[in-house]
């Protein structure tokens, strides 16, 4: 009789280690951890210029989450969400765009896709999709966009 409850507590516990060992972040490498100091410094300087450009206080990051095997040496996303967040400054060219930026932007996520590469506004979160198997940047309609028209689309 005292077997089987053993058996299960045995089961439940076994199963419980191995939720906890999966939930667990992988462990970066050196490599990887100056990869995105780096990443996010050069990040923090097209956030500034946005920010002096449009008035607002944009705070813009990577959705490290999306980037499960992430090898800085080999990764080439950056330079795609760095100029995707630096064209911000050129939408903050006309009045209306100022506006539409300062009032309905406060953070931008650059996110790893495998679906395309596009932009969605989420509330105040722009979310900018860069996928490098499809780097054309897609829109509601047909064609090809540039970052700045996707940006006029959604705002």
């Amino acid at each position: 009789m005292f077997r089987i409850p053993s058996l299960c507590l045995c089961l439940f516990a076994s199963l419980a280690i191995a939720d906890e060992s999966a939930s667990k972040p992988a462990r970066l490498t050196v490599a990887q951890k100056n990869g995105w100091a780096v990443y996010d410094a050069e990040l923090k300087k097209k956030e500034d210029a946005v920010n002096k450009a449009c008035g607002s206080a944009v705070k813009s990051s990577y959705d490290r989450s999306t980037y499960p095997a992430f090898d800085p040496m080999k990764d080439r996303t950056q330079s795609a969400c760095q100029m995707a967040v630096g064209t911000l400054v050129e939408v903050c060219g006309t009045a209306d765009g100022k506006a539409a930026v300062k009032e309905a932007v406060t953070k931008t996520v650059c996110k790893l896709s495998t679906e395309g590469t596009k932009v969605s506004l989420d509330g105040s979160v722009l979310t900018i999709y860069i996928d490098p198997a499809k780097t054309s940047i897609v829109g509601k309609q047909d064609g090809s966009y540039s970052w700045k028209s996707a940006y006029e689309e959604v705002l």
